[in-house]
């Protein structure tokens, strides 16, 4: 089990670096490319089936694209290393942007009320594309300044461009609205600048909602946070990445040296992702980047099906138009190590063709008889099941348990259709548009609705479960077929498989998701709630800035609006009057739920400072430890 990095907090760190590597991974990671090698020559040798090239040759091509693609995830994550910054020069300037433009201001509040308990000094802006009055007042209120522009050119890229002029800070520490820094963010980042080489220093982005729509709450990650589809780029990539100089910047919950982004023009508008963009120039021009591999946020992962594929296809959308307009293997200035870097960070979308030629070619092949490869009786399950296997093992030693299979299986499968449309754009590019992806719930349920959004996906797990039918129909009714026996049944578990894990999608789609205005924290917090001149004992087992969940033995009536005290610390609790909404039977009393109607502003601060930066920290991530079977070297 993992430790926290407790340096990091203290003041007393030793700058470092550590290579973080697994000898069994990386045996692994040869003994599958052997086998691939291998297999890969058998498939090429003696299982084409010239009698039906239309399926055999994509399938063929599928082995050698997806055995490329493994390749340049093992290299990638050959080894990696964490690093241990130093302690920051006192007196540097510092801007935090925090970037916005229709967040819900309860969301947005929460970030600047982290944002200005920072440590370290700091000037905090908040960069408004929405032009919201309420957004005005909220930075008054709060004693942010506030910052505009006439348009939206340029979307979030164009938002950070139109305020460095307006400022004047070395250093700049950027997060998103939904992003809430815990108290040593600063005082942790800034202390890779004593190089003076270095313009970005990344952290992970770690979420709270852990019902969202990317978690999975059954399985975990390094440490002690749920899984969630993002945890083996944060865990694993990103520090594979490191040791070629080519993290790139993530958006938010970064810092960035002023003159490096004056130097390259600024954040990049041509596509996007900004972000990644904006990083290869920087990486372009001679400048370094470093990733701090342990969480100093947390923010707000995409709560539903659609908002999540909303988001992941502007990621490929962006990632196709970074390898049409500059592309990392032509870019001028990057070293060798990163133009491979950046090629496998825009190209990943590629990796979705062999998966859609996986999910088409049993249908095909039961629905009219053809082999998509000769040889598919024992022979093929004596080399193909060594080899997938070996693939499977390999990859979850090389991400040491960050990428299990099945839960990232589930995902592919989500992101198919999106991927497909993000290739199609390399041939009909168009003009795309920043699509801000939802921080909040309605109070809705578009769980039927999202289905909509994997319709594809079903209709291609309606037709393997009717083409496995009508195979099994055509065998048993004596039709003359090319698939029989062995190769019959390895076709039918195949589509068997594909139509599971599209059911599988189906019902997370169908999960229930958070649809609440603002997330609600778990907690366990002594509290007394009072009616009048009665007063009983409560615990309090959710918490957010705008509502509660209590237990407490006093009987209470729907919409009685009640005094409610929790304990946030010891000696220091917060008061409010709450409305009582929710209620059901527990124990020997009752859980309600509440929102409130009167909290003091003051106490509305205590009370985010305390889920944002003290509970947060303990509960939502994954602490700094290492897996015990991963070797550390001195790099």
């Amino acid at each position: 089990m993992r430790t926290p990095r407790s340096a990091a907090k203290s003041g007393s760190r030793v700058p470092g670096v550590v290579r973080v590597q697994s000898r069994l991974a990386q045996i692994a990671v040869l003994a599958y490319l052997l086998v691939g090698c291998l297999y890969l020559w058998w498939r090429t040798v003696d299982t084409v089936n010239w009698d039906a090239p239309a399926i055999s040759l994509p399938f063929l091509f599928a082995d050698y694209l997806g055995f490329a693609f493994f390749g340049l995830f093992a290299a990638t994550l050959w080894s990696r290393i964490r690093r241990t910054p130093g302690v920051p020069v006192p007196g540097k300037s510092v801007d935090v942007f925090i970037t916005t433009y229709d967040e819900d201001i309860g969301i947005l509040g929460a970030t600047i009320a982290a944002v200005t308990a920072m440590d370290y000094p700091h000037k905090n802006y908040v960069l408004d594309d929405g032009r919201r009055a309420e957004v005005k007042a909220l930075c008054d209120q709060l004693g942010v300044q506030y910052l505009t522009r006439a348009n939206t050119r340029g979307a979030k890229a164009g938002n950070i461009n139109a305020a460095l002029p307006a400022t004047s800070g070395e250093f700049i520490a950027f997060f998103d609205a939904d992003h809430a820094p815990f108290k040593h963010f600063l005082t942790t980042l800034l202390g890779y600048f004593d190089d003076p080489k270095v313009a970005l220093a990344q952290a992970p982005q770690s979420y709270y909602n852990l019902d969202s729509f990317q978690h999975a709450r059954s399985v975990r990650s390094r440490g002690q946070s749920p899984w969630h589809e993002q945890s083996v780029f944060y865990d694993a990539i990103l520090p594979g990445k490191d040791r070629w100089n080519a993290v790139f910047w993530c958006g938010s919950g970064a810092v960035i040296r002023r003159e490096a982004l004056i130097g390259i023009g600024g954040v990049d508008t041509r596509t996007v992702t900004e972000d990644m963009h904006t990083t290869m120039s920087l990486h372009a021009a001679g400048w370094k980047s470093a990733y701090h591999d342990e969480e100093l946020a947390v923010g707000i992962a995409p709560d539903d099906a659609e908002a999540f594929l909303g988001q992941r296809l502007r990621w490929t959308q962006g990632a196709m138009q970074i390898f049409r307009q500059d592309n990392p293997l032509a870019k001028r200035g990057l070293n060798w190590r990163q133009r491979l870097a950046y090629f496998t960070s825009v190209a990943y979308v590629f990796e979705y063709l062999p998966k859609l030629i996986y999910l088409v070619t049993p249908i095909i092949a039961l629905s009219v008889g053809a082999l998509p490869m000769t040889n598919m009786g024992w022979n093929l399950l004596y080399r193909f099941v060594p080899y997938y296997t070996l693939g499977v093992v390999t990859n979850r030693l090389l991400t040491a348990g960050t990428n299990p299979y099945f839960q990232s299986e589930r995902f592919h499968f989500a992101k198919m259709t999106i991927a497909v449309k993000a290739m199609a754009s390399l041939v009909w590019p168009g003009e795309l548009k920043f699509n801000v992806t939802p921080k909040s719930g309605d109070g809705q349920d578009h769980r039927f609705a999202n289905l909509r959004l994997i319709r594809w996906q079903i209709v291609a797990g309606i037709g393997s479960l009717a083409a496995v039918i009508w195979a099994t129909a055509g065998y048993e009714t004596g039709a003359v077929w090319a698939l029989s026996g062995v190769s019959l049944a390895v076709t039918i578990v195949w589509a068997l498989y594909n139509a599971g894990m599209i059911a599988s999608l189906a019902r997370t789609i169908m999960r229930r998701h958070h649809r609440r205005q603002l997330y609600r924290f778990g907690v366990d917090l002594r509290a007394v709630v009072s009616n009048g001149a009665i007063s009983a004992p409560a615990r309090v087992e959710d918490l957010s800035g705008l509502g509660a969940g209590f237990i407490s033995p006093l009987a209470l009536q729907r919409g009685a609006v009640v005094d409610l005290r929790f304990e946030l610390a010891p000696g220091q609790s917060v008061g409010a009057q709450v409305k009582v909404g929710t209620a059901r039977s527990h124990g020997a009393g009752f859980r309600y739920g509440a929102e409130f109607v009167v909290l003091p502003e003051q106490a509305r601060r205590s009370l985010v400072l305390f889920l944002y930066q003290q509970h947060a920290p303990t509960h939502f991530s994954r602490g700094d430890a290492l897996p015990d079977s991963e070797r550390l070297a001195a790099a």
